[in-house]
């Protein structure tokens, strides 16, 4: 017999003890382990059968209360048992079944659920946990049974009907009452208790919401059971102490409880501080520890002076504390209150991320490049420019870029935003050359995320490009592709690539924000760029600051030695212009010479200037 000791189990109830049980498994080490475990548990009518074919004659021909059932036998396997038996049950019954099985896997326990089973012993067995699964289904068995036998027995009378209706009745509002795995309050529940306090008049309450967030990541390293445990300990704990302060708790959804306090102020943060501890404690079972973790959110509804609170004042505070609950660590076991501040700017986030759906799929006439000149500092001549994305939405007016590229590269939208860029770019140039007679380099920026969901997608941004350039008639030197040092960290090699097959169609590729990343002289020597674009921080004030001005001066060096153009950022000031020239960097963009324009300003701006006398 294996280690296992019964000094702590309570004794079985007669009924229990008594309960016959019959145990099916091919193999005659399981059956005599857990006939023995049985029979040192208490209960006295245990029968044990090695075929799956002889176990079905003997549950159709003998009365059994419980049936373990190993998944997996010749002959029948338990699926089969199990749909040979369910085709004898009387309507109101349903067959007890417990299946024995090694399988943890979601689509094993499906199958067994949907055959009929009701619950499920792991092998190699946990004596302590497989007693308690039996003991749980046998009682309820019996109670299932209790009530079977009373149902005939009242039923002979009207009088004995209605009592059975009743009954029925009041257990199926308790299910609909309540959560089947934590026996709490369900959300529906949870709002009707809502109205009944309103109605009673209230001044003032507290919303709490409260998410564990380990229950997905545990239930692939330690299956069902593991969650189960965490969600039953955490709404015990949960449930006792707000019934100590006569507060509420239930399911709001998922993994996320409400908890209603009838007190607000200090006294309600004081009893929230206490509760964030006790809730988030590991959970000590058997031989292990288990953590949790979580994040929560909390708000007050309170009544104007004079005033009960409504039903509206609930509902606010409820999305509040969602709000508040959001903006935590999802491991941080930190419940914070409402903070207006972070709730605007969710909510001018979904309502930017929301416009940019819509006008991608309907709009793209929002979007439009402004572009911002780029000097020869040795001829003061333009030969080039940077087209920089704009969007000026119908009711939100002009968004920064700031705010809805991040939200494009999160939701997977840089892709379809980048290659708009390209597009209108290419159309620029071939406009410049309808309207002026020549055209200068345009410079696009491509984002990591976009080389990120290309690759992913199995898109090609080479071919794209090539299209577009075709499209337009467009040669291809006049198109820059600048990347920063981060879209190198998608994959090097897969990166680099592309980048040489860009340059084999006639492209130029600068190096952006150079200085600022994670940049490495080791591969500057493998990238096929033309250009070093020198982040603004190193030209801001450089003529004040030697140490900045010496690390500029190397860089414009080091480019120079490599054969590479080199352009500087950021260019606001006479001094700004006045070193550049002096460490003999080629080209200068910036708002001394120019903000970023709109494309009939930016002709008109290159007209000043003359073409090159190599045009």
């Amino acid at each position: 017999m294996a280690d296992f000791s019964f000094a702590d189990q309570a004794a079985l109830p007669p009924d229990l003890a008594a309960a016959r049980i019959l145990v099916v498994d091919d193999n005659a080490v399981n059956l005599t382990v857990l006939a023995e475990l049985l029979d040192e548990a208490g209960y006295q009518q245990v029968v044990t059968e090695s075929s799956s074919t002889q176990a079905v004659k003997r549950w159709l021909t003998e009365a059994f209360d419980l049936l373990l059932l190993d998944i997996r036998m010749p002959e029948l396997d338990g699926h089969g048992v199990m749909r040979l038996l369910k085709n004898h049950l009387a309507p109101d019954d349903y067959l007890p079944c417990l299946i024995l099985t090694a399988q943890t896997d979601r689509e094993t326990r499906q199958a067994a659920l949907d055959a009929g089973a009701v619950d499920f012993i792991t092998k190699p067995f946990d004596f302590e946990d497989a007693l308690k699964r039996i003991r749980n289904a046998l009682h309820t068995r019996l109670i299932h049974q209790k009530a079977r036998h009373k149902a005939a027995d009242l039923a002979q009378t009207v009088g004995a009907q209605q009592a059975e209706l009743q009954s029925k009745a009041q257990d199926l509002a308790y299910l609909a009452a309540h959560d089947p795995l934590t026996g709490l309050l369900n959300r529906h529940a949870l709002t009707e208790r809502l109205h009944g306090l309103l109605a009673e008049g209230s001044q003032g309450l507290t919303f709490a919401l409260i998410e564990i967030t380990d229950a997905d990541q545990l239930l692939l390293l330690d299956g069902i059971e593991s969650v189960d445990l965490l969600l039953r300990t955490v709404a015990g704990r949960l449930q006792l102490a707000l019934n100590n302060h006569f507060g509420l708790c239930g399911i709001w959804h998922g993994q996320t409880f409400l908890c209603v306090l009838p007190l607000t102020g200090q006294a309600a943060r004081a009893l929230l501080d206490q509760l964030m501890p006790q809730v988030f404690a590991p959970i000590r079972h058997d031989a292990f520890q288990l953590s949790i973790h979580g994040r929560g959110g909390y708000a007050e509804a309170v009544a104007p002076p004079g005033a009960l609170l409504n039903e509206a004042g609930v509902q606010q505070a409820i999305r509040s504390a969602g709000f508040a609950l959001a903006s935590q660590h999802k491991r941080g076991n930190r419940l914070a209150p409402f903070d207006q501040t972070l709730a605007d700017s969710y909510l001018r986030r979904t309502q930017v991320e929301r416009a940019l759906f819509r006008a991608l799929e309907d709009d793209r006439a929002q979007f439009a490049l402004h572009f911002q000149p780029k000097i020869d500092l040795q001829h003061e001549q333009l030969v080039g420019c940077e087209a920089l994305l704009r969007w000026r939405h119908p009711e939100l007016g002009w968004i920064s870029p700031a705010e809805f590229i991040p939200i494009a590269e999160e939701k997977g939208s840089i892709e379809e935003l980048g290659l708009i860029v390209i597009d209108h770019a290419a159309a620029f140039i071939a406009r410049m050359q309808r309207e002026t007679g020549r055209a200068v380099s345009v410079a696009v920026n491509v984002s990591s995320y976009q080389f990120e969901l290309m690759r992913a997608r199995g898109g090609s941004l080479v071919d794209e490009i090539d299209r577009i350039l075709q499209r337009y008639a467009v040669e291809p030197r006049f198109l820059e592709i600048e990347i920063t040092e981060s879209a190198l960290l998608s994959g090097f090699d897969w990166v680099l690539e592309k980048l040489h097959r860009l340059r084999a169609l006639g492209l130029s590729i600068a190096l952006d924000d150079f200085g600022t990343g994670y940049s490495s002289l080791s591969y500057l020597q493998k990238l096929p760029i033309t250009t070093l674009k020198i982040d603004r921080s190193f030209v801001d004030n450089a003529a004040n600051l030697p140490r900045q001005a010496a690390m500029l001066g190397s860089i414009v060096r080091m480019a120079d030695e490599l054969g590479l153009t080199t352009v500087a950022e950021g260019v606001e000031t006479p001094a700004d212009l006045a070193i550049l020239k002096n460490l003999n960097c080629t080209v200068a963009q910036g708002y001394y010479y120019s903000r970023p324009l709109p494309a009939d300003a930016f002709l008109d701006w290159m007209r000043q200037f003359p073409a090159p006398a190599a045009e």
